[in-house]
């Protein structure tokens, strides 16, 4: 009887042990994140070379490799989550095309851009996080985004990276601009990440690119909180400020209420105005001597 029972286990044992291997069940994941992405939308990849799994987790097997710059199709809502570069992140099933067939996989969403623009040209300029420091002593939190630029067969021109100071900001987008009269640019991506909440800034962020690389360019932010204070930031290029060709100016208005019983609208308001000269490689700030 013994000897039967020990054949019975051997016997068994292997699918007891694949069924204990099997990941768990699918679920979805109610974490928000910026990406805020949805099932049937579309997007590229951000990844140099994102691997995807047969399951939406670090579980499942990896199947394929999808180069940056590749379009991906989201037949999924946001699934399970994992942390990986630091930032919590769900996954999504998606359909793309590689070598001419159609395939399907998971992604983890911190593989995806966060955004993405082509031009006339059908160069593609996208975005997307590296990954994200936690905040350290008096050092804020902070994601380490990088741009890149893809020419129009897909293939990496050039990236530059920035650091994205993080204070609950709920929303990202982008916009890829002209020159705006800046001599030796061709372009200008600006991306944003915005605070919906009162004290929780928008911050905005340019890089200019030159045909060679990209240029960083002066930033601006802009924070309140009603009734209480206000600080708004305003960039204004050659062809808006119609003055000198290789000068950027940023208007500074910052707005705050003395006395809590005052009205709302009784702001003592202070404006200052910074200048950035543009020699035709970088920007400088110019200061005035009062």
């Amino acid at each position: 009887m013994k000897f039967i029972r020990t054949i019975i286990i051997y016997i068994f044992c292997p699918f007891l042990l694949h069924a204990q291997e099997n990941p768990a069940a699918y679920t979805l994941s109610d974490v928000y994140t910026l990406w805020n992405l949805s099932k049937a939308d579309s997007t590229i990849v951000f990844a140099d070379n994102a691997y995807v799994r047969n399951y939406p987790g670090l579980a499942g097997l990896v199947v394929d490799s999808i180069p940056v710059g590749t379009t991906v199709h989201l037949m999924s809502e946001a699934l399970n989550g994992n942390t990986i570069k630091g930032f919590n992140a769900p996954w999504h099933h998606i359909r793309y095309i590689k070598d001419g067939l159609e395939k399907e996989a998971f992604i983890w969403q911190g593989l995806l851009a966060l955004g993405h623009h082509k031009n006339t040209s059908g160069h593609t300029f996208l975005y997307g996080f590296d990954r994200y420091q936690e905040s350290q002593d008096d050092q804020q939190a902070y994601y380490l985004c990088t741009v890149k630029l893809l020419d129009a067969r897909g293939q990496l021109l050039s990236k530059e990276s920035l650091r994205v100071d993080y204070s609950g900001q709920s929303f990202t987008e982008s916009k890829l601009l002209p020159s705006m009269g800046l001599t030796g640019l061709q372009q200008i991506f600006r991306i944003a990440f915005l605070g919906e909440a009162c004290g929780i800034p928008s911050n905005y962020y340019y890089l200019g690119w030159n045909g060679k690389a990209f240029i960083s360019m002066p930033s601006r932010y802009d924070v309140g909180d009603a009734g209480i204070f206000y600080h708004t930031e305003t960039i204004l290029f050659p062809t808006e400020h119609l003055q000198e060709n290789d000068l950027i100016y940023k208007l500074i208005e910052e707005g705050e209420v003395e006395d809590d019983k005052a009205d709302a609208s009784e702001y003592t308001i202070k404006k200052r105005k910074e200048k950035y000269r543009w020699n035709g490689a970088y920007f400088s700030q110019l200061f005035e001597l009062n």
